[in-house]
């Protein structure tokens, strides 16, 4: 049998630190089978989904993982339960303009209003005068939504902000 945690590690932003998560991950037997990762202003954070064998367990995760932490690095990890499916992007949305506090709350806000899920999200600062903020996200939209009607919400949303925003479908590659 197989069990399965989820791990995030965070920290200053260095070399190795991947490495050194795969690495015990790695020791323990374990697979990782999802990952993210980013760079947060100088910040590194990572999450994975790591499959392990289940005599490992999540004490002896976290005990493996232990010694990361007098690296610096602040590390958590949790059992997952549930569904393993992906959720497979079927659009993406691209918000910009100039940087104001509240773009990512109208972004999300607008989405969940119209049930539309978030697989996954990166902003980004741009400096410069003015400074430019950029928001991209990925994104499921329900079955028979009309991918207008969530567009013509982001845009009532932040259009105000003084913020564009497009909405465009993700193609397919099969490989």
């Amino acid at each position: 049998m197989t069990a399965r945690f989820m791990v995030a590690a965070m920290g200053q932003d260095r070399p190795g630190i991947v490495a050194a998560v795969s690495d015990t991950l790695f020791g323990l037997g374990g697979n990782v089978e999802d990952v993210s990762t980013s760079i947060l202003r100088g910040h590194f954070a990572l999450m994975l989904v790591v499959a392990t064998p289940d005599e490992v367990g999540l004490d002896g995760v976290r005990v493996a993982l232990d010694p990361l932490a007098r690296d610096g690095i602040t590390v958590a990890a949790w059992e997952v339960h549930g569904s393993l499916d992906n959720t497979e992007a079927t659009h993406v949305l691209t918000v910009y303009g100039r940087d104001r506090p509240g773009i990512v709350r109208a972004v999300a806000r607008a989405l969940a209003e119209k049930s539309v899920n978030i697989s996954d999200t990166v902003c980004r600062l741009h400096p410069g005068d003015p400074p430019i903020y950029v928001v991209t996200v990925e994104v499921t939209l329900p079955p028979g939504t009309n991918p207008e009607s969530v567009s013509e919400s982001v845009a009532a949303a932040v259009g105000p902000m003084g913020l564009e925003s497009t909405l465009r479908s993700v193609e397919r590659a099969e490989i």
